[in-house]
């Protein structure tokens, strides 16, 4: 029988601390670097689709590659026919590249303290792309020489220091746009380095990063000069398990705006701080796309004018949420722990309760993610460690390994926007 994972209790007091500050509804103060964000940030027209979001966009099923569990923000796709919105997939990060610009519109990747290691930064030339489907133009090293401009990556050479190939990836062409050296050098790099340093700590992050707007072109027009970078990530603590199903609505997520411009390494980089839903406000964007709607909402915080989303997405039913108990753990099945446990739950409400991503989760935090289901009043459902078919009165972890640990633990059950609902402990 698994026991609790002492490790990741301190590493869940760890970001805990270090992150305490952290609120994912707005700016935010991050040690003695830090300070209330002052930075005035010009409007820029979106690259990409209009601004929407009142409803967050679910999409369960994103792309298989690591640098997509939690979404394709501009639903990219690797066709020649689309050669703005043209997806590119490697082992170390995924990218949308716009062909017209010449550089990405975001580039994702997930970070951990295993990405990190003793390589040496490439030391050659930046390399074109000669992934890019025939007859587009393809940027060159060249194209940026006396430009006043840094070759600036999205996915940080240092973020790629596991092996040569790793890092030398990150010189690609299509994972680079240009900076102004106050941004690239400044709080931009402050940003990258604090990112390793939470993977440092013993925390795996998700990172989107790119760009928005234009203030003019290199390379005879090839090369658009974005208005503006950003990026946010979201963090959490390493741990085994599925990823999308440890996400609640107190997960930490970061969130920078900065423009392209000089003078902005005057401020640290908790200066630009902002929301991701007025990131998606001023690139047209979807972020977090692969979490349920409840918990995006919760994580994208309020739009760029200080204003909370105006439509929320309720459930179809709507009891209190006290009413949900658990009425059983059954840790210790005759036979087979794997194939014997399950908690019950019971609705003592007057009305159905929509479960729909709700969570469930041990001491250790392993986490059950409820999918679309409504528990009718008075009646009772059994979630199972186990593989199996849902149905009304069964619903189905599908692990390959029990949870419940035999010599005591707590199963906590939490609604969609992350509040502890109902709480059973045992020991034996």
């Amino acid at each position: 029988m698994r026991q609790p994972y002492r490790r990741f209790a301190h590493v869940l007091l760890a970001v805990t601390l270090l992150l305490g500050s952290l609120t994912a509804c707005g700016p935010f103060k991050f040690g003695p670097q830090a300070s209330t964000p002052t930075s005035t940030v010009p409007a820029v027209p979106p690259p990409v689709g209009d601004p929407v979001f009142a409803t967050p966009i679910f999409d369960p099923n994103p792309p298989a590659s690591l640098h997509l569990t939690l979404g394709n923000p501009s639903g990219a796709v690797a066709n020649p026919a689309q050669p703005t919105n043209y997806l590119i997939i490697r082992d170390q990060y995924a990218l949308a590249y716009n062909r017209d610009r010449g550089i990405p519109t975001w580039v994702s990747w997930h970070l951990a303290a295993s990405d990190l290691g003793p390589t040496a930064r490439y030391t050659g030339s930046f390399i074109t792309d000669t992934s890019l489907p025939d007859g587009w133009p393809r940027v060159v090293h060249a194209d940026y020489n006396n430009s006043g401009y840094d070759r600036g990556h999205m996915t940080p050479s240092a973020d790629r220091t596991a092996s040569d190939a790793n890092n030398e990836a990150t010189f690609i062409l299509t994972n680079v746009l240009p900076q102004a050296p106050a941004i690239n050098r400044g709080p931009w790099e402050q940003f990258e380095a604090y990112a390793r340093t939470l993977a440092d700590q013993g925390n795996e992050l998700y990172i989107v990063a790119g760009s928005a707007g234009s203030q003019g072109t290199l390379a005879g027009g090839k090369l658009t000069i974005p208005a503006a970078t950003w990026k946010l990530m979201l963090v959490l603590p390493a741990a085994t398990g599925a990823d999308v199903a440890r996400i609640t609505a107190q997960t930490p997520v970061l969130a920078v705006w900065m423009p392209n411009t000089v003078g902005v390494d005057a401020q640290p980089w908790a200066s630009y701080a902002t929301t991701v839903r007025c990131l998606e406000e001023r690139t047209g964007l979807q972020f977090l796309t692969t979490l349920p709607p409840a918990v995006q909402i919760a994580l994208k915080g309020q739009g760029c004018d200080g204003t909370a989303p105006t439509a929320a997405v309720a459930p179809a039913v709507a009891p209190t949420s006290a009413a949900i108990a658990i009425t059983k753990i059954e840790y210790d099945p005759p036979g087979d722990d794997l194939a014997g446990e399950y908690v019950l739950l019971r609705n003592d409400g007057g009305s159905a309760a929509d479960l729909t991503g709700w969570t469930l989760r041990d001491q250790a935090n392993t986490t059950y993610t409820f999918p679309a289901f409504t528990l009718a009043a008075g009646a009772e459902v059994k979630v199972w460690v186990k593989v199996g078919t849902n149905d009304a009165g069964n619903l189905y972890w599908g692990r390959g390994q029990s949870v419940w640990n035999n010599t005591g633990d707590t199963a906590t059950l939490s609604d969609a926007a992350g509040a502890v609902v109902a709480q059973s402990q045992y020991q034996n």
